[in-house]
């Protein structure tokens, strides 16, 4: 399989619950840096966060991960609900974003297509939600 670059914005990002669950002792991927999204979307905090495309509030901030395992992607898109050529709930597309480093490159970001709910991060970074 050729390698994806997947942008993370909340559980999956390192120390995070889903991170812990489904990729931390994993083989199949590696770490590429701390990034954020070059584009303003909306980022909502509902228990878990999910970005929408509109409106245009703030770069999101987040994690980009180097993924070659099959299983792993499957497991990913699996959690998050994506399905190939379907927009509901969470759907993965490619992204531009900005490493800390300053290089940019596209990477898979999980948007959601529901109705938005629960209270908006102005910051970006669900780490930051409260």
């Amino acid at each position: 399989m050729t390698p994806m670059n997947l942008f993370f914005y909340g559980t999956l990002r390192r120390g995070q619950s889903n991170y812990q669950r489904l990729l931390d002792g994993s083989e199949g991927f590696e770490f590429v840096g701390s990034a954020v999204t070059i584009n303003k979307y909306t980022m909502f905090s509902s228990g878990i966060p999910f970005v929408h495309k509109q409106p245009e509030i703030s770069v999101i901030k987040g994690e980009v991960f180097m993924v070659w395992d099959n299983k792993l992607i499957k497991s990913l898109d699996a959690l998050e609900g994506h399905r190939d050529g379907e927009r509901h709930g969470y759907h993965r597309e490619k992204t531009p974003v900005r490493l800390d480093g300053g290089i940019n490159m596209l990477a898979w970001l999980y948007f959601y297509y529901g109705v938005p709910h629960g209270t908006i991060v102005h910051s970006g970074d669900w780490l930051d939600r409260n």
